[in-house]
């Protein structure tokens, strides 16, 4: 699904008068921030997206082989879907595909031969070690531009928001 978001955010003047009309105890303030991080968040994820694209990855497939990689034992689909938030019938059709792409292999259970896990094949391994040189200095080039006061700080209000995701259901 396309990722759509405003590419000129209004100001908070623009919001104050929009919204007072639409509901009058709106917060311009609350309404920026939430347009802010959520144009933040949606430029962050469509760069990623373009960026695993060239691989013909998703940010999601490449966290899965990275998963498997901390796990050369392997992992049980159920457990991938779990460690990810994601359902049974989503974690199938990113293993199937990764699976296609030789980048996994399922393997019987050692201890339950009616069972499978998901271990990272030498050309999944090999596709990590071609992105990491590339994608982690991006990484840490983009955070570069903030202070550790300032990661910090973000940080915390992040995990704050994560703790009160909740609020918004």
């Amino acid at each position: 699904m396309a990722k759509l978001f405003l590419t000129t955010l209004p100001s908070q003047e623009d919001i104050q008068a929009s919204s007072c009309s639409l509901y009058p105890d709106a917060d311009p303030a609350s309404l920026y921030t939430n347009l802010l991080f959520r144009k933040a968040a949606t430029d962050v994820e469509i760069h990623y997206d373009n960026y695993f694209a060239k691989y013909d990855l998703s940010p999601g497939r490449f966290t899965l082989l990275l998963l498997l990689k901390k796990k050369p034992e392997g992992m049980m689909p159920s457990e991938l879907a779990q460690k990810v938030g994601v359902t049974q019938a989503t974690i199938s059709g990113l293993i199937n595909s990764l699976e296609k792409a030789q980048l996994v292999a399922r393997e019987t259970h050692e201890k339950d031969g009616r069972a499978f896990v998901i271990k990272l094949t030498s050309q999944g391994q090999g596709l990590l070690d071609k992105i990491a040189p590339d994608w982690y200095p991006r990484v840490m080039k983009f955070w570069s531009v903030f202070n550790e006061e300032e990661k910090n700080l973000l940080n915390g209000m992040l995990d704050k928001m994560i703790q009160n995701i909740h609020l918004l259901k």
